[in-house]
């Protein structure tokens, strides 16, 4: 309705310009018509009247003149017609009912009419003729027209024109409003809406514009868009779905690797708590044992059973293929249980893992699953960094940061979770490329070069990143950025 209106006014304004410049040049032409007439009529008057006014002065003087005067104005209804001095003062009575300061000697001369007004405040247009009676005065006559006519005339133009404006402006405005609601603004109301529903993702509904014009073509284009958009949309999620799926299975199979490495690991720490029930069942199978040996051996038994047990649960836990679930958690038990199911890992390279954790609880917004995926990466790739041994040191910390790859973001609240070995570093030229997938620095066979690439991915998903400070020989630092929770 609002592209209506303005069509309306801008289809209305030239109209009502238009009569306004025709009234005034109506009123113009009239009044200048009126001073033509005027001053035409003087002039007649004028020519027939001066050698008889100059005969009656010459036979009777003044009284004859003015006798004349009213005798020659008492046959012209529209002109008055008097005699008047021009060097008479203003309080005389006959002097010139103009102003003086407009009875220039050209407009005495050539007969020009000009404007003024009587005492009673009626409008008159004067027209002098000059006349010589006796040397050393001015005289002459003044033929008056009352401009009343001339008045009314204009009062009745305007009149008609504005009632003229009046109607065509309401005829006018009327078809216009009918016209523009229902070829216009119906039409860009249903537009407007289909947009307002494909902004709020209602792809589905098309618009219908029955009008044969621009609108329907863009009502048209708008259907069309939609139909592009749902199949892309579309593609899109099947696409988002398999790569989804894609990277749960790479990251399962990388689970899976770890989990490899870490029951090797476990097979020789498993074989100390096997001897040790083995050889006490026997002891209390052999029925030698008192009462209270009996029992600290079952107490033995039930101790490295549970340990034994704990071990697979952790380690079963962590091979499980699960879907991403986030939620608050302390980023501290992630560290503590990466550093249980992978010590046995450092003991059998030589490594020794040292976690250093703060007092107060790190609660980030994680799957827990997932980020202890990406420690595990982390420290296992430390380990292989370090072949004759050394310290892996894992610690949290926190900080406030931004993302490398984008220094124009403010700094926000993280937790800063690092990972540090002795190990023979990285070369410069590697660091661009560590978390592309299949790149390695590894010997051929030692890693497929998807750990570290799965385990950026994970941290992004969780909104942080990874940084990354390395020297040859002086051992690598990886850093885990996770957003902290505002209320832990």
């Amino acid at each position: 309705m609002k592209l209506t209106f303005k069509l309306v006014t801008a289809f209305m304004l030239p109209i009502i310009l238009l009569t306004a410049a025709y009234a005034y040049f109506t009123i113009q032409r009239e009044t200048r018509r009126f001073h033509e007439e005027t001053q035409a009529e003087a002039q007649n008057l004028g020519e027939a009247l001066r050698d008889s006014a100059a005969a009656a002065w010459r036979e009777r003087g003044h009284e004859g003149l003015v006798e004349f005067i009213h005798s020659a104005d008492g046959q012209h209804r529209r002109i008055r017609i008097r005699w008047v001095w021009f060097d008479a003062g203003r309080r005389a009575v006959d002097c010139p009912a103009a102003a003086p300061e407009l009875l220039t000697a050209v407009v005495i001369e050539q007969h020009l009419p000009v404007e003024g007004r009587a005492p009673d405040g009626t409008a008159y247009l004067h027209t002098y003729w000059p006349i010589s009676l006796e040397p050393g005065r001015h005289g002459g006559l003044e033929f008056s027209r009352d401009m009343s006519e001339l008045q009314q005339e204009t009062h009745d133009t305007i009149c008609a024109t504005l009632w003229l404006m009046g109607a065509m402006v309401l005829a006018s405005g009327l078809v216009a409003t009918i016209v523009g609601v229902r070829m216009v603004g119906r039409p860009l109301e249903k537009l407007v809406d289909k947009t307002r529903r494909v902004g709020a993702g209602d792809l589905s509904t098309p618009v219908h514009v029955r009008s044969h014009d621009e609108l329907a073509e863009l009502g048209e284009s708008l259907n069309r868009m939609c139909d592009r958009l749902a199949a892309a949309q579309t593609a899109v999620r099947q696409e988002t779905a398999a790569r989804i799926d894609a990277m749960e299975q790479l990251r399962h199979a990388d689970r899976l690797k770890t989990v490899g490495r870490v029951a090797s690991g476990m097979a020789h720490e498993l074989g100390t708590p096997i001897n040790v029930v083995s050889g006490r069942a026997e002891l209390i199978a052999s029925g030698k044992l008192s009462a209270e040996k009996t029992a600290q051996s079952a107490a033995a038994i039930k101790q490295e059973t549970d340990r034994m047990a704990a071990l697979i649960r952790e380690l079963l836990n962590f091979a499980r293929r699960s879907a991403p679930e986030r939620a608050p958690v302390d980023l501290r038990d992630v560290l503590e249980e990466t550093v249980d199911l992978l010590t046995v890992v450092g003991e059998k390279h030589g490594a020794r893992l040292h976690a250093s954790v703060p007092d107060q609880p790190a609660v980030a917004r994680i799957d827990p699953n997932q980020m202890k995926q990406v420690m595990t990466n982390l420290v296992v790739n430390a380990i292989q960094a370090m072949p004759d041994g050394g310290t892996v040191a894992l610690g949290i910390r926190r900080c406030r940061a931004r993302p490398p790859q984008s220094p124009e973001q403010p700094e926000v609240d993280c937790y800063a979770v690092s990972v540090q070995d002795e190990g023979v570093g990285i070369p410069p030229k590697s660091l661009p490329h560590l978390f592309e997938p299949f790149f390695t620095t590894k010997a051929v066979g030692e890693g497929t070069g998807l750990g570290l690439s799965v385990a950026y991915g994970i941290v992004e998903e969780h909104e942080g990143w990874i940084g990354v400070e390395s020297e040859p020989g002086g051992g690598s630092c990886f850093t885990v950025y996770l957003p902290a929770e505002a209320k832990p």
